[in-house]
């Protein structure tokens, strides 16, 4: 278990993720790398597009899969991992895992807010390409999002990265490889529905996931922002007259 992380200084990897973030960023942003870019961005697109002619089943796999109520099931799926460790395999420390939730949780909603704010505007895929199938209209019945306006970057992905970074972090191995498999498979619906380009992702949630990960846990940061959500925590506690077993361990 990793549960306690060390509190100090990365400097390697610190400075190799977020020269990683910067290079991402820069290659697709200026040519001839950006060209690169785009064509695979319309290609894989293409192949994916097309292959909403293979038959009612398919599409209304991913018609579902695009639903906002499958959203909830990306975020039910990452919650289970954080309550299997912290009911059933790490109890005594309920309370620290709270504060790990609500880190998380602030974590997520402030770098939404910051990803809203970047001068970059790119219309999705099928926002682009008019002609191309929109599930919307080959399966009218279920409600899905297979358009954006402003698609850079994939804030879905985005949050799916943090989530799986922070079970990296501070739950066992097996439970982190678990969440980077559920980033993938809950990232994939808004690339087949055309909502995304690939590279909102791939350069778009990465690159900004890298930094902020990386100041995260290769800093002390991380350590000094869980010791105030967990006296946070203990603080309500208390005031609601619940008990929660000794959070930190430290």
């Amino acid at each position: 278990m990793r549960n306690e992380l060390d509190t100090g200084w990365h400097k390697t990897p610190l400075i190799l993720a977020n020269l990683l973030a910067l290079l991402l960023l820069f290659s697709w942003l200026v040519e001839p790398t950006r060209a690169l870019w785009l064509s695979l961005d319309e290609q894989l697109f293409w192949a994916m597009n097309r292959s909403l002619n293979w038959g009612d089943g398919w599409r209304r796999l991913w018609a579902i899969a695009n639903h906002r109520a499958f959203d909830l099931a990306a975020a039910l799926a990452m919650l289970l991992l954080f309550a299997h460790q912290a009911l059933l395999r790490d109890r005594e420390r309920l309370a620290h895992y709270i504060a790990v939730g609500l880190m998380m949780f602030v974590t997520l909603l402030l770098l939404l807010a910051i990803s809203k704010e970047l001068p970059i505007e790119r219309p999705s895929a099928t926002a682009h390409f008019p002609e191309a199938l929109r599930l919307t209209q080959l399966v009218p019945d279920i409600a899905t999002k297979d358009f954006s306006s402003d698609s850079f970057p994939g804030d879905h992905g985005l949050v799916l990265l943090l989530c799986a970074g922070f079970a990296l972090a501070y739950l066992p191995r097996v439970h982190g490889l678990l969440a980077l498999l559920f980033m993938v498979l809950f990232t994939l619906p808004r690339l087949m529905s055309g909502a995304h380009w690939v590279t909102d992702e791939i350069v778009g949630a990465l690159s900004l996931g890298l930094i902020t990960l990386s100041w995260l846990f290769a800093t002390p940061l991380h350590r000094r922002l869980l010791g105030w959500f967990e006296h946070l925590v203990e603080w309500v506690s208390l005031r609601l007259g619940v008990f929660l077993s000794s959070s930190t361990g430290s």
